[in-house]
Order: C-alpha cells, then sequence, then structure tokens
C-alpha cells in the first residue's frame, strides 16, 4: 500500500475497442500505468485495485457493489458505451468518465482525455466498427488489417504512429486490409452454409453456428432473413468448461436476452455465457427445432 498515491490501473476489455481505449489512456497517463484486460466472468483483479491510487475502466465495467468498492478506495474513472451497463449502473454517482451509446469507448476515451485535440482516423475507424455505423468505406478493410497485428495496447510500435494520426501507417492498413478483408467474408460465407442451422430461440427465427461471432457474421446472417444470429463456442473460464453465445440483430434488442442469461451488451451485439451441457442453449432458454 506505500506506493498507493503513484500507481495507475487501467482494466480494459480485451477486444479492439477495448484494446485501443487502453492504448489511449497509456498515451494520456504515461508508460508507468498498469494495464489488465479483462472479460466479463474473469476473477477481478482486487490485489492490484486496492493498490491503485487511480483506476480506470475502459469499454467494461464490474457489478454495481463491486464498482462501489473501488469507487470507495481509488479514483474512479469510467468509460463505456454498453447499454446494459449504463442501465445497471445508473445508482452510480460520481464517477468521471464519459458514458453514451451513442459512440465507441475508444471514441468516448479520446474525448474524454485528449478533449482538444483531432480524433485520429484510427479511433474513428475502430469505434465505427464497434457500434457498427460503418459510415467510413475504409472502415473494414482497416479493422481487417488491424486484426493481423499486435494490438496489446503497450505496443506503442503499432499505438504510437496510429495515434499521432501518421497518414501514410494507415493508408497502408487499408490497402492491405481490404484484401484480407474479401477473403475472410468469402470464408464466413462459407462457414455459415456449411454449418449453420435453424431454430427458433426466444420466439425468434435464429441462425445458429458453433463459431466465434463477428459483426460480419452477424451482417451476413441478418441479411439471409434471420432475426438473430447465435454464434457461439466452448472454452475453459476459471477452470470450467462454457459456452460463450454472442447474439447479433438489428430488429431485437439481443441486450435484453442476454441479460436473461446473465449477459449484457448492445442492442444490435451482446452475449453471455452458461456452464456447457449437451446443448448449446441455456437450459432455461426457449428453443424449437
Amino acid at each position: 500500500m506505500e506506493n498507493k498515491q503513484t500507481t495507475v490501473l487501467c482494466l480494459y476489455h480485451d477486444d479492439a475497442d477495448g484494446r485501443c481505449s487502453a492504448a489511449i489512456v497509456r498515451r494520456a497517463l504515461g508508460p508507468s500505468v498498469a494495464l489488465r484486460a479483462i472479460e466479463y466472468g474473469d476473477p477481478i483483479p482486487w490485489d492490484v485495485i486496492e493498490k491503485s491510487s487511480k483506476v480506470v475502466i475502459v469499454d467494461f465495467s464490474l457489478p454495481l457493489e463491486d464498482m462501489l468498492r473501488v469507487q470507495k478506495t481509488s479514483d474512479l474513472v469510467w468509460i463505456d458505451h454498453h447499454k446494459t451497463a449504463l442501465e445497471g449502473l445508473s445508482e452510480l454517482n460520481g464517477v468521471a468518465g464519459i458514458r453514451s451509446l451513442e459512440e465507441a469507448a475508444c471514441e468516448l476515451t479520446w474525448q474524454t482525455f485528449f478533449p482538444d485535440q483531432p480524433v485520429p482516423k484510427t479511433v474513428i475507424y475502430i469505434g465505427d466498427r464497434d457500434t457498427w455505423r460503418l459510415a467510413h468505406d475504409e472502415t473494414q478493410a482497416f479493422s481487417e488489417a488491424l486484426r493481423q497485428e499486435d494490438t496489446r495496447p503497450e505496443n506503442d510500435g503499432l499505438w504510437k504512429p496510429l495515434l499521432d494520426d501518421e497518414s501514410n501507417r494507415v493508408e497502408k492498413m487499408i490497402e492491405r486490409g481490404a484484401v484480407l478483408f474479401r477473403a475472410r467474408m468469402l470464408w464466413i460465407k462459407h462457414q455459415i452454409d456449411r454449418y449453420g442451422f435453424e431454430v427458433i430461440f426466444e420466439g425468434h427465427r435464429t441462425l445458429a453456428i458453433n463459431a466465434r461471432g463477428s459483426g460480419e457474421m452477424g451482417a451476413l446472417i441478418r441479411q439471409i432473413g434471420y432475426e438473430i444470429g447465435y454464434c457461439y463456442i466452448e472454452a475453459e473460464q476459471n477452470g470450467e468448461f462454457k459456452t460463450f453465445v454472442t447474439l447479433y440483430s438489428d430488429r431485437v434488442d439481443v441486450s435484453e436476452i442476454a441479460r436473461k442469461f446473465g449477459g449484457g451488451g448492445h442492442e444490435g451485439a451482446a452475449g453471455f455465457s452458461v456452464e456447457r451441457t449437451g446443448s448449446p442453449f441455456p437450459p432455461q432458454a426457449r428453443v424449437e427445432r
């Protein structure tokens, strides 16, 4: 506890939006910031939190009682854009940071720490894809190239030039990513055609597939005509085997469905995890084959 006054911890959601957000925090507060990736269901690193004078949580949240505990022990900054989190933590008052459903966490993080500086194209593209606005033609190609990089927020070799808005670096990534994106879309279509199966899930016509979800996969499933895309994988977490589910829709608020099974997220993309059983669906779910 003796160094508490000088220790800053950043907890970030371990995806492109969260990692970009953490890289922005590192840029703002310096390389001494302790960075910790976290996923929903992971153990909370209380040993590190309680030694930190400032805790910055980006693109992620803890349950209300845990957020209150962090607030009591440290200077808390919370930046988030997930619908279920903002609704579920509405009682949390006096916390610094921007929270909004309108923009991605990386955009909100830039606005929090660099409010007077132009938003770099990298932040715009990552935010554009994470919120699935897809308002920029370059977004998909840039995002595909980014998938091939070491995007850990402490990788200054990647993030410094990107957040410096070096146009040559960004343009090269877009050029390379365009080819990769076309190839991946063909692969995703093949996966859906080969392995997808139809069910009625929670009253909605759904295409389920044993595959790691992505916005692109969800979009293709919707284009076929399904109300919900149900993407699931099985993996170990904290010594338990679980089924991890991501839901996609442009007609159903899947954040409410995910909340029903202990998860959450956005209206158009949300997720949850359940103990692995003989079925990819939660035991209490309404499923018709």
